[in-house]
């Protein structure tokens, strides 16, 4: 493999890390408002399937800022061996 195509891969793998954000941002919007409207009808339920997932789901969001956190490191860092390349 040439200096040119590993760059051009390095660029594809940015550009797939961008995308992969914001495809993510938007999946956590969606996951957000329904889980919202979820919440507002099952408001004072005691039932274990229901407390089994509102401990799902903030298991789940504990996790949103690390994997956005992933996905700009992957981005910076192949940013960062594109500019050592030149």
């Amino acid at each position: 493999m040439s200096v040119g195509e590993v760059k051009a891969t390095l660029r594809a793998a940015i550009e797939a890390a961008r995308q992969g954000r914001r495809v993510f941002d938007q999946a956590v919007s969606d996951a957000q408002a329904a889980t919202g409207t979820a919440s507002a009808i099952l408001h004072g339920s005691e039932h274990e399937h229901v407390n089994a997932t509102h401990q799902a789901l903030a298991a789940a969001k504990a996790e949103v800022e690390p994997t956005r956190r992933r996905f700009g490191r992957i981005a910076d860092t192949a940013s960062d061996y594109l500019n050592h390349l030149g």
